[in-house]
């Protein structure tokens, strides 16, 4: 393993002998007896730390720190005075110019030991956070690429399913996606960012001497975790766009049929039925059998569910026994679906907003805001029919969706 690197800078001899002695062992030392062999030196090598005296000829051990701090290539060496002249002005000059410890002469071998150790040590842990954050970077940076190809990917599936009958139901679930893709990306970017603002403070109590063992030991601590968050963010980006793909594939092979529309209304609330069966609310079906439909029953399927969740998470909000009533009736070819509570209702203000995407009073509590935009989109343009709602405040809402029995086309 590579030995530290000290460099001694002194105009008297036997004051840089003394040191050479106390660190010959364990450091390669080299020695300077002027300022400008001390810049001259730093200019061809870069040493690990350097132990300088105040009161030199030509150039003062302030002038000599004063321009290593300046320079970009040397201003993170650590600098240590070693000085004969308790002056507290010095030592309060030399802080400010960024030495990191003062050390009075004659020197006693285990105390100078032990701060150049110390020294050392964060000058290592520093690098190693450094490196660390580097990485940080490359990582983003590859996942970064990965959520990048994933869109490609996302933005050609819809492109392939621009002209099929789930066009429409797509652009919802695109939406959607988006949407989700949100608290991931959001959460990294903070991470990211947070990492970044310790770092520089990291830097900035390094470099004025006042750093302690604790608080870098904290700090690495902080950056792993960071990193762990980071990465597990990120995947689940990654992990969000890929599910996308296989939802695409299935809405894409959604077939319009002949089916009975009681029929089709009870296998939805059958598979509904152990989600809610714990509220305390009930579903009231009255659909006569003789409606037959040749229609898309996915597209009705998610109308359904959305407006089923809609009035439970909604409509029976502080009420005990909610009661939600579905019923169809067929007027020549055309069938009209209501969806209706006895709930809680809506004022105008919320009633004007309903449809729009990711609008909802429960959103982070359940709600995602995109329910009704979703019906809407659903009914008009898949079913190709047309929905329209009227609330009541502490009577209920109901929903009633017109659209052909049989799909045009």
């Amino acid at each position: 393993m590579r030995k530290p690197t000290l460099l001694v800078v002194d105009d008297q001899p036997a004051n840089i002998q003394v040191l050479h002695q106390i660190f010959k062992a364990d450091h390669e030392v080299y020695m300077a007896t002027s300022g400008e062999q001390a810049l001259a030196f730093c200019a061809s090598q870069l040493p690990d730390l350097i132990l300088l005296d105040v009161i030199m000829p030509g150039m003062s051990g302030h002038q000599v720190c004063s321009q290593l701090k300046s320079d970009v290539r040397t201003r993170d060496i650590p600098v240590i005075f070693v000085t004969g002249h308790s002056n507290p002005k010095d030592e309060t000059e030399g802080l400010r110019l960024g030495a990191v410890d003062f050390i009075p002469k004659p020197v006693n071998a285990s105390i100078v030991r032990a701060r150049v150790h110390v020294q050392l040590m964060l000058r290592q842990s520093l690098r190693q956070v450094q490196d660390l954050n580097e990485t940080l970077e490359e990582r983003v940076e590859q996942r970064t690429s990965e959520l990048q190809q994933a869109l490609l990917e996302l933005r050609q599936s819809q492109d392939d399913l621009a002209h099929s009958e789930a066009r429409a139901t797509l652009s919802t679930l695109i939406a959607s996606v988006s949407h989700e893709l949100g608290t991931p990306l959001g959460n990294g970017r903070m991470v990211a960012s947070t990492l970044a603002q310790q770092t520089q403070a990291m830097v900035q109590e390094l470099r004025s001497g006042q750093l302690k063992r604790s608080a870098l030991d904290a700090y690495v601590g902080q950056v792993s975790d960071g990193v762990g968050l980071l990465e597990r963010n990120l995947e689940r980006a990654v992990e969000l766009l890929g599910n996308f793909r296989q939802v695409a594939a299935d809405q894409a092979s959604e077939q319009r049929r002949v089916f009975s529309l009681s029929t089709v209304v009870g296998e939805i609330l059958h598979s509904l039925s152990p989600s809610l069966k714990h509220q305390p609310h009930r579903i009231e079906v009255d659909i006569a059998d003789d409606i037959v439909m040749d229609s898309q029953p996915g597209a009705l399927g998610q109308i359904i569910i959305n407006l089923v969740n809609n009035a439970y998470l909604h409509a029976f909000e502080g009420r005990a026994h909610g009661v939600l009533t579905i019923g169809a009736q067929l007027d020549a070819d055309q069938v009209t679906l209501t969806v209706a509570d006895n709930g809680i209702g809506m004022s105008p203000e919320l009633l004007d907003k309903l449809f729009e995407p990711f609008f909802s009073t429960k959103i982070g509590k359940g709600g995602t805001g995109l329910g009704m935009a979703i019906v809407q989109n659903l009914v008009s343009k898949a079913l190709g029919g047309r929905v329209s709602v009227v609330s009541t405040m502490a009577q209920g809402t109901r929903f009633e969706l017109v659209f052909p029995r049989v799909l045009p086309g």
